[in-house]
């Protein structure tokens, strides 16, 4: 019971590791096609590459971020958190609601991620540039935050034990 329980409290931590590597991957593979010795290319390459790209991404986004969730509110009624560690109990929450918080610039970033499929290449990179300035506003917005809590409250579950 002790390790299932462990797994638990660590879950939300993991899946969030899990998509802030998935942002961080992101930048890494969107920004090369903003440099302007391939800038003609992108403009042409982007529509099919984003409809190939976007699908995997959604399956990926709509797996991590509800995993996060789930195990997140499955943590709080588990062992008597609030009565074992409540400041471990608050940081559950508050992750939950900054992992949570990651929803609010979803239609934007669908839109923008659309209208490049929908283009067909006219204006990709100016996009791309936009989407890649909110994927790094969001991530430090509300991603981090969302680690950083369910970090702690691991840390502080695992201390108070």
């Amino acid at each position: 019971m002790a390790a299932a329980v462990s797994l638990l409290r660590i879950a939300p931590l993991l899946s969030t590791s899990a998509y802030l590597t998935f942002t961080a991957a992101e930048d890494l593979y969107f920004k090369p096609y903003l440099d302007p010795s391939v800038a003609k290319a992108a403009e042409a390459l982007l529509p099919a590459y984003i409809a190939i790209w976007y699908s995997r991404g959604m399956v990926l986004i709509f797996t991590i971020y509800p995993l996060t969730w789930c195990t997140a509110i499955a943590n709080l009624p588990v062992d008597k958190l609030v009565h074992q560690s409540k400041p471990a109990f608050i940081l559950y929450i508050l992750g939950l609601a900054f992992s949570l918080g990651h929803m609010l610039w979803g239609p934007r970033a669908m839109s923008l991620l659309n209208s490049i499929k929908e283009k067909k290449g006219q204006g990709s990179t100016d996009i791309v540039r936009v989407w890649c300035r909110m994927n790094l506003t969001r991530g430090l917005l509300v991603d981090v935050p969302a680690w950083g809590c369910f970090l702690a409250a691991f840390l502080i579950w695992t201390s108070s034990r």
